[in-house]
């Protein structure tokens, strides 16, 4: 039974680590097409909802990338090393 308790404060600590990364991943993102943005000397006459279109637009882009999808690994890499040290520990 020690296992599954484990098992559960491990899964609370990943989703803990899953929603900051993704915060922190999303902020960089956002940060990152508002510099694309600012560099960009012809969009500088352009108007605020242009910009927010243009930024909303990138970060709907995102959210269906790989990036997005690969946040996932937080939860698949050690799932499988604990599932494999249960294995090896009890069975070899």
């Amino acid at each position: 039974m020690g296992w599954l308790r484990l098992a559960f404060l491990m899964y609370v600590a990943l989703t803990v680590i899953y929603f900051l990364t993704g915060i922190y991943s999303r902020s960089v993102r956002r940060e990152k097409l508002e510099k694309e943005w600012d560099a960009d000397p012809a969009r500088q006459g352009l108007s605020q909802q242009e910009r927010s279109a243009f930024i909303e637009a990138g970060m709907v882009h995102y959210d269906k990338g790989l990036k997005k999808r690969l946040l996932w690994l937080i939860y698949i890499i050690p799932t499988i090393g604990f599932l494999v040290t249960i294995y090896l520990v009890n069975w070899h």
